[in-house]
């Protein structure tokens, strides 16, 4: 009935607005920038999927992620006692890469190798090592190294929503990484940066350290850890984010929840820390909620803009439950409630 050419024509018309389609899809699509060590880069797993590949295919095609992941680096920064840091991430073609991304997301897994600065020597085969970073970075120096890795991506115009992860089990005496070091030294340090700088908070520690996940060396996800690893950062980065209610000069967390920061102005707020907030002034608020009761998790809420302190919002009125109005039977009824059939 028609022609080929007419044929042809509605072939590339459909080819090209797939084509449109795919380009709009991927110009919309939200970026998420996996920033880390070896354990990001999938060290061990090399013709596996790593985590980033199975956090692209949970969260779906409305997404990017790119593996920005670099085997062996420390968030410490260049300089450390004696000379250079070569270790560090601030350094690499993956840490540029990243920042160049126009990233949505970013999730930060950096801190297992920092581990080093705080493991002296440890028993390995009967011999004594002496682990070469023992010492050579001040604890205060980590605190503002880290800080100012997340103001660096914070700061990007794309403004990025920030996941630092709590560094998960990891123990090799032969490599310097101890998890008594991670527990005591390293995550305290990211938890309170996090905390400070008001950003998400996944606790990989907690959450990531079934042994059947580990590679021998007992540091590195295998093949089936870090499908699961992916399943946890994919879990965090979906979840509903904590809602705030306004009723008066008070502000409140709706919902479940373990603990709490209050942040005005991005700043937070010392002392802060029930699940409501007297306030005096107007102004932008956020608070950190810990979202779960079993592990160190927290997630950031969107923000609420106070305008005025005698505003009701995001409170629900509660409901009058109206009484049913007795209806007139007109016909006999028995116990079963049947009419009876006198009058039918």
């Amino acid at each position: 009935m028609f022609g080929n050419n007419f044929k042809n024509r509605i072939t590339r018309s459909i080819t090209a607005d797939a084509a449109i389609l795919a380009l709009a899809t991927m110009a919309h699509a939200t970026n998420v920038a996996c920033v880390g060590n070896s354990i990001t880069e999938g060290y061990g797993i090399w013709g596996e999927k790593k985590y980033p590949d199975h956090l692209q295919e949970m969260l779906g095609s409305g997404y990017t992620v790119t593996n920005f992941g670099k085997s062996s680096m420390t968030f410490a920064g260049e300089k450390i006692k004696g000379g250079e840091n070569n270790a560090t991430y601030w350094k690499t073609e993956k840490f540029k890469a990243a920042l160049a991304s126009s990233p949505d997301i970013v999730v930060i897994e950096l801190g297992t190798n920092d581990s080093k600065y705080f493991t002296d020597k440890c028993i390995w085969e009967g011999t004594e090592r002496y682990n070469y970073l023992y010492g050579q970075c001040e604890k205060s120096q980590l605190y503002s190294d880290y800080e100012a890795l997340i103001d660096t991506f914070a700061h990007l115009p794309t403004s990025p929503e920030i996941f630092a992860t709590l560094q998960p089990y990891s123990n090799n005496c032969e490599w310097g990484i101890m998890d008594t070091a991670i527990v005591s030294q390293i995550n305290p340090i990211i938890k309170e940066t996090a905390v400070k700088k008001g950003v998400n908070i996944i606790d990989l520690h907690t959450l990531f350290q079934t042994p059947a996940w580990f590679l021998d060396d007992s540091v590195h996800p295998n093949a089936s850890g870090a499908q699961e690893l992916a399943k946890i950062v994919n879990k965090y980065i979906t979840l509903a984010k904590p809602r705030i209610a306004q009723n008066g000069a008070t502000l409140s967390v709706q919902g479940d929840a373990y603990g709490f920061r209050w942040y005005k102005a991005g700043k937070l707020i010392e002392g802060a820390d029930k699940a409501s907030l007297a306030i005096s002034e107007t102004g932008t608020y956020r608070a950190l909620v810990k979202v779960e009761e079993g592990n160190d998790s927290w997630l950031l809420s969107d923000k609420i803009e106070v305008k005025d302190l005698s505003a009701t919002t995001g409170i629900r009125p509660t409901r009058q439950t109206a009484q049913p109005k007795m209806r007139k039977l007109h016909h006999k009824v028995d116990v079963k409630g049947r009419i009876v059939d006198g009058r039918k």
